[in-house]
């Protein structure tokens, strides 16, 4: 009796939670539209602290820091909104232009079209889906091996389709694979303060300052130290900088 107990009210808690949560939403949707951004993003924000995520919720706080001014935190929101819905368009338009504004940004070379095709695909998804297709497609191939066994389907069609299923699945683990190592090696983040100074150490001083770093520049952690954090960026310098002007995804 004690464990029902306990999740009726866990369930009923959930509920009341989040609709309180969508109240909050609906406010800072409010305050967005009459032009008020800051409220919105103090609201948006505080719905974030309280562990409630969607990605039309990031899309939302990303326009509202683009219209302060703040290209770093919208390109931040704009990632984290397409985290959680790779497909969503307009974030992902709403991204370029934004990245579009950043001061001195690194262009790095197009990638050889193979591994262009490759990256689309694979982003194209979460991790989470890529699971849910794989295991459809490893259901389907033992359902389909079973039923060769009934003599259903001719030998000459059973070798072709499981031949072709094997293929699709090896595909498909390879993409699982590279998306874990992806998403559990280094974590990435954007920076959110402009002119950043990176420096050699977790310290200051005019001799230790390396290069500058501007907003909505994407970067890897690689260790922390205090208030500090070690990153890398996208064309491989590394450097130290102040763990507040750095905002994980």
């Amino acid at each position: 009796m004690l464990i029902i107990k306990t999740f009726i009210y866990t369930t009923i808690m959930s509920i009341v939670t989040a609709n309180n949560e969508f109240g909050i939403f609906e406010a800072a949707n409010s305050h967005y539209n009459q032009g008020n951004y800051g409220d919105s993003i103090e609201l948006y924000e505080e719905i974030i602290l309280d562990d409630f995520h969607s990605s039309d919720l990031y899309y939302n706080l990303g326009n509202a820091y683009y219209r302060q001014g703040l290209v770093g935190q919208s390109i931040w929101a704009y990632n984290k909104a397409i985290l959680l819905n790779p497909r969503l368009g307009d974030a992902k338009y709403n991204l370029e232009i934004a990245m579009a504004s950043m001061k001195d940004r690194i262009v790095l070379p197009s990638e050889l079209l193979p591994v262009q095709i490759y990256i689309s695909i694979k982003s194209n998804y979460t991790f989470n889906e890529w699971l849910l297709i794989g295991s459809l497609v490893v259901l389907f191939t033992v359902c389909f091996f079973v039923a060769s066994k009934f003599f259903i389907f001719s030998n000459e069609i059973v070798q072709k389709s499981l031949f072709m299923l094997v293929i699709l699945t090896t595909v498909l683990h390879l993409i699982l694979i590279d998306l874990f190592f992806e998403q559990n090696t280094q974590q990435s983040g954007i920076i959110i303060s402009n002119e950043v100074n990176a420096y050699s150490g977790p310290f200051v001083g005019e001799n230790t300052m390396l290069f500058t770093i501007n907003e909505g520049t994407r970067a890897k952690i690689y260790q922390k130290q205090g208030d500090w954090i070690e990153i890398a960026i996208i064309n491989g310098d590394k450097a130290w900088i102040p763990s507040k002007t750095f905002r994980p995804l």
